[in-house]
């Protein structure tokens, strides 16, 4: 019974949606329907204030009827700004007939104020630039009431004390109550979608460096004179991942990544950036570390278990092959639409040289984290033959050596 009630409501406020429309415009959309599902009952106040006389009972139920055609007409053709604006132009002018019909501005308890709604709702519906049209639509039908006031004061009886009182009330607490809570929603809104927005900002860039760019700094490059940078790849992953459903492989690297950025986040390195099967991160930048080998090495070694479990759990044979290397880097923020933190410099050629001609399944770091490392009592490493690194040569390299 909830259940089928919930879905009856559901399916009556989204007779305009799209599938196309995106999460925003879909919830206006349903709160532009629900006012005007409002305006089927709110109207029939008017009967009470206008005394039963047949000219509040053709507004009355005038307003709900065109209101009942507006909304069938918007379940079948979707054009929801065709809706608004009737919506808008009859809110206007059955505010303005109310007033007359009620004896006028004093007589009729600022009923005018309800005018107020229609540039509020058009605020919502329509957005900020095409509300403000409404808001001097809102002006012009005070302005008309003003005018008009002389001659309905002495052409139409002022209600008794009672029904006057009851719609002053009514005329403060209700449009304004609603636009209070219209300028709440809005304020969530903003603020979720500030949360929102700074939640991918964070993602995609250090925390620190999204804290500058917010402070307005245009243009970031820093140079970071002790860092550690990781490079790590999958072997195998290429063709494992042409024999399987495009779902696993997602789901796969989903899942590894996730836990690696979990990790790195624990140890307190930073992650750059993944490019296809290949993760880069670096520990120093862009917050300095003394420990920064170190700390990229509890990752590299976090990363290897990490994988040796998914594998376990889920079957593919992979291995991954890691590449530490240590010094000074330069570090900075390109893009503009698709903003990335960034990294250059001979220890990034390095790291990236000490991966792809490392030993799958095992940790290969470079001299200068060697130099940082070897006194350490919780890695020990064991000595390569030197090896032709691209672009810089012979030279001799590192393994760490596990248990």
């Amino acid at each position: 019974m909830k259940a089928g009630l919930g879905s009856l409501v559901h399916r009556l406020i989204s007779i305009a949606d799209e599938p196309t429309d995106d999460d925003d415009f879909r919830l206006r959309k349903r709160v532009g329907v629900v006012v005007g599902y409002l305006t089927l009952v709110a109207p029939l106040g008017v009967i009470f204030f206008g005394a039963g006389s047949p000219i509040s009972f053709a507004m009355g139920l005038g307003l709900p009827a065109l209101s009942a055609i507006n909304l069938v007409a918007l379940a079948r053709s979707r054009r929801f700004d065709r809706y608004v604006v009737v919506v808008l132009v009859s809110g206007v002018l059955f505010t303005l007939g109310a007033d007359i019909l009620i004896g006028g501005l004093e007589a009729g308890g600022a009923g005018v104020v309800w005018a107020f709604l229609a540039p509020v709702y058009a605020l919502l519906a329509l957005g900020p630039r095409r509300a403000t049209a409404w808001f001097f639509v809102y002006l012009a039908v005070v302005l008309a009431a003003i005018l008009l006031d002389p001659w309905v004061t002495a052409t139409v009886a002022a209600p008794r004390y009672t029904v006057r009182l009851i719609s002053f009330g009514q005329s403060l607490a209700v449009p304004l109550g609603l636009t209070f809570f219209l300028l709440r929603y809005t304020d969530l809104r903003r603020r979720a979608a500030e949360a929102r927005s700074e939640e991918l900002l964070t993602n995609a860039i250090p925390i620190s460096i999204a804290a500058r760019l917010k402070h307005g700094d245009e243009r970031i490059a820093d140079a970071y004179p002790n860092t550690t940078v990781l490079f790590a790849d999958l072997v195998g992953f290429t063709p494992w991942a042409g024999r399987t459903d495009p779902d696993r492989v997602v789901s796969f690297l989903d899942d590894l990544f996730s836990r690696f950025d979990a990790l790195a986040t624990t140890c307190g390195v930073e992650k750059i950036k993944t490019i296809g099967d290949s993760y880069m991160a670096v520990a120093g930048a862009p917050e300095p570390r003394e420990d920064h080998a170190a700390a990229a090495m509890e990752l590299a070694r976090g990363m290897l278990a990490i994988l040796a479990e998914v594998c376990e759990r889920d079957g593919p044979d992979l291995k991954l092959r890691i590449g530490l290397a240590s010094g000074s880097v330069v570090g900075g923020v390109i893009g503009q639409k698709r903003i990335l933190f960034d990294l250059w410099g001979d220890t990034v050629n390095l790291a990236s040289r000490m991966e792809s001609s490392g030993v799958p399944g095992r940790i290969q770091v470079a001299p200068s984290t060697w130099e940082l490392l070897r006194e350490s009592p919780v890695f020990t490493f064991e000595a390569r033959e030197p090896i032709e690194v691209k672009g810089l040569g012979q030279m001799g390299t590192y393994l760490l050596v596990e248990g």
